[in-house]
């Protein structure tokens, strides 16, 4: 990408879209198990996110 293309150019979409729909999937079935469906949903949301960056900075670094 061009220099100008912004501060997240680092970041791949498609692949913090699949963390997320993963995390969230992991979080449904966390809300399941405890019987509480906001903190099942809040991990699985924060958790999806963390891997999503963590995987697309590791992405960027090897393109590099």
């Amino acid at each position: 990408m061009s220099e100008d293309a912004g501060r997240l150019e680092w970041i791949h979409w498609p692949t913090m879209v699949k963390a997320m729909a993963v995390g969230i999937g992991g979080g449904l079935i966390l809300a399941v198990a405890l019987e509480d469906f906001v903190l099942g949903m809040v991990f699985g949301v924060a958790n999806g996110l963390a891997f999503g960056i963590g995987w697309s900075r590791s992405r960027s670094r090897q393109s590099d």
